[in-house]
């Protein structure tokens, strides 16, 4: 078993700068980080980092669940599972999307 993560290089940079800074006006974070892997990637190994610095716990914990989501339904990453029945592409599930939309919702 294994999920490999496919990306095109500079759009994706750019698109996850972009989520970051919005984030971190939506939020007021002082700070923030996203480091997020690819390539081909075995279970229990680490996928993604969000790090977020706040003056209220509040704000950080909320950012770091904004840019969670994100990445989960609109960062411009294909993901490929393989398991014992063949590789496929993975699609998108409703819950997330379920989730994200709490962010756009006013």
């Amino acid at each position: 078993m294994a999920l490999t993560l496919e990306h095109y290089p500079g759009m994706t940079e750019e698109e996850l700068g972009r989520i970051e800074q919005e984030a971190r006006q939506r939020f007021g974070l002082a700070d923030s980080l996203v480091l997020h892997r690819y390539g081909r990637i075995l279970p229990g190994e680490p996928i993604v980092l969000v790090a977020t610095v706040a003056s209220h716990r509040r704000a950080a914990f909320e950012a770091a669940e904004f840019l969670m989501d994100y990445l989960k339904t609109s960062a411009p990453f294909w993901k490929r599972e393989e398991t014992a029945e063949g590789a496929a592409w993975v699609a998108a599930k409703g819950s997330d999307d379920d989730a994200a939309a709490r962010w756009t919702a006013g």
